[in-house]
């Protein structure tokens, strides 16, 4: 959300996709974004394999897209501190 606030009036006009907490993209919303994209960023704390189907990403034709982040398996701060608070029991 800081990186939108900060830079919203040069670029966001052009940026599309699902922030965080709102929901779910379908199967179809990510090829569709995808497909449609010249940069894709991936940031979550699953991976993002779990949201796509293999087969149907390899199948994909994404010629426009020419470069893809994907930050996977994030860890944020309270998760790390929740993580290490269980840990410590075990």
């Amino acid at each position: 959300k800081e990186i939108l606030e900060k830079y919203h009036d040069l670029f966001t006009l052009q940026w599309e996709g699902v922030i965080g907490n709102i929901r779910v993209p379908s199967q179809a919303e990510w090829e569709q974004l995808l497909t449609n994209c010249s940069a894709f960023l991936f940031y979550g704390m699953e991976r993002f394999m779990s949201h796509i189907l293999l087969n149907r990403l390899v199948a994909m034709n994404i010629p426009k897209c020419h470069l893809m982040i994907l930050l996977d398996l994030v860890r944020s701060k309270q998760s790390y501190q929740r993580i290490t608070n269980s840990d410590i029991h075990k």
